[in-house]
C-alpha cells in the first residue's frame, strides 16, 4: 500500500490474527480490555501511515507488479461493523483459544466521524509500460545495520514457528548505538520487524496451517564489559524508544522469549529495561545464566541450534561490528 493512498486515519482491512493479537495484548487477569484493544489498534494504523511502512518495506528500486498483480492481491471490501463492537464480540467468545480463527470478521478503524467512510485503496493505475518506483532505503546503510545488530533466523521450532537469534549482548555492550540517529534505528527496526512476517507466511507455506508467532532466542554474551565501561546506560534511551515508538504496535507476535549467558551484574539493568516492557511481553521471558540447551532442545530441534551453543547448525551467525 502507497501510504499517501491512505486515509488521514491510516485505516486499512485487517485480518482476524490481527484483531486476535491486538486483543490478547491488553488482557489482564484473564480478562480482556476491547476498548484499550481498539485505542491501541488506532494507534498502530496511524504509527503505519505515519511512518510510512510500507515504504520502508518496498525498499530500493523498482516495483515490478502489473497494475492486474496488484487487483489479484487486493483484499476484498470488509463489512461496515463497529471496531469496538468487533472486538467486544471477539472476546465475548467468537473465537475460544488462540489457534481459532474468526469468521466473516473485518473492522473499521475511523479516527472521525468525518473518517468513518474510509474504504480500501489500490494504488492509482499507471501507463502501460511504466513502473512503479519504490522508495528509497538505503541497501549499504541496511547492510551495515544488520553488521551492528546481528539477528538470525535460523530455522523452525517445533511447532513449525520462525526462530530468531540474537547476539544481544554484545549490541548492548559495543556502543552501537551510537552510530545511528533514534530516527534511523526507528526506521530499520521496523524493517527488522516486518521480516517476522515474511518468516511466519513461509512458516505457514511449509507446515500448512497458520503460523502466528515467532521464538526469540538472545544470547547475552559481551554485555558484562558493558555494563563496566557503561555504555549499555547509553543503550537505554534507543532501546525504550523502539519499544514505545515501534514494538508496541507489534503486538503478541513472540511466543517464547529466552535469554542466555546472563550473567548476575545485569540483574539491575534488566531491572531499568523491565520497567517500559510491555507486561505481557516481560512475563514471557525466561533468563538463563548458560547456555540450557535442555530449555531450547524442548522448544527446537537440535539441528537449527547454532553448532557454537551446542546445536549441528552451521547457519551463519556473524559476530557484530564494533565500530570505533
Amino acid at each position: 500500500v502507497d501510504p499517501a493512498e491512505l486515509p488521514p486515519c491510516g485505516w486499512r482491512p485487517l485480518d482476524d490474527v490481527t484483531l486476535w493479537r491486538f486483543l490478547c495484548a491488553d488482557k489482564r487477569n484473564g480478562k480482556f480490555q476491547p476498548e484499550a484493544s481498539h485505542a491501541r489498534l488506532q494507534k498502530a494504523l496511524s504509527f503505519r501511515k505515519e511512518a510510512e511502512v510500507d515504504a520502508i518495506l518496498r525498499g530500493n528500486g523498482e516495483d515490478q507488479r502489473t497494475d492486474d498483480e496488484y487487483d489479484a492481491a487486493a483484499v476484498p471490501p470488509p463489512r461496515r461493523i463497529d471496531s469496538v463492537a468487533s472486538l467486544t464480540s471477539l472476546a465475548s467468545g467468537v473465537i475460544s483459544d488462540c489457534g481459532e480463527m474468526v469468521k466473516e470478521m473485518s473492522m473499521t478503524m475511523p479516527s472521525s466521524e468525518s473518517e468513518s467512510t474510509c474504504s480500501p485503496v489500490r494504488p492509482p493505475l499507471l501507463p502501460p509500460g511504466q513502473k512503479r518506483k519504490k522508495p528509497m532505503i538505503d541497501p549499504r546503510e541496511l547492510e551495515r545495520y544488520q553488521r551492528l545488530r546481528v539477528r538470525v533466523f535460523v530455522g523452525r521450532d517445533h511447532q513449525g514457528q520462525p526462530v530468531l537469534f540474537e547476539r544481544l549482548g554484545h549490541f548492548l555492550g559495543s556502543g552501537n548505538c551510537d552510530h545511528f540517529s533514534e530516527e534511523d534505528w526507528i526506521r530499520f527496526y521496523i524493517w527488522d520487524l516486518e521480516r517476522h512476517f515474511t518468516e511466519m507466511r513461509k512458516a505457514s507455506e511449509e507446515c500448512g496451517r497458520a503460523i502466528t508467532r515467532f521464538t526469540y532466542v538472545a544470547d547475552a554474551e559481551g554485555i558484562s564489559s558493558g555494563i563496566m565501561n557503561r555504555a549499555v546506560w547509553r543503550v537505554i534511551p534507543l532501546l525504550k524508544a523502539l519499544v514505545k515508538a515501534v514494538e508496541e504496535h507489534y503486538p503478541e507476535i513472540a511466543d517464547k522469549i529466552v535469554l542466555f549467558n546472563v550473567p548476575r551484574i545485569a540483574s539491575v539493568f534488566y531491572r531499568a529495561v523491565r520497567t517500559f516492557l510491555d507486561p505481557v511481553t516481560a512475563e514471557k521471558i525466561e533468563i538463563h545464566s548458560g547456555v540450557p540447551m535442555d530449555v531450547l532442545e524442548k522448544i527446537m530441534p537440535k539441528s537449527i541450534i547454532p553448532r557454537e551453543y551446542g546445536g549441528t547448525n552451521d547457519v551463519h551467525y556473524p559476530q557484530p561490528v564494533t565500530e570505533a
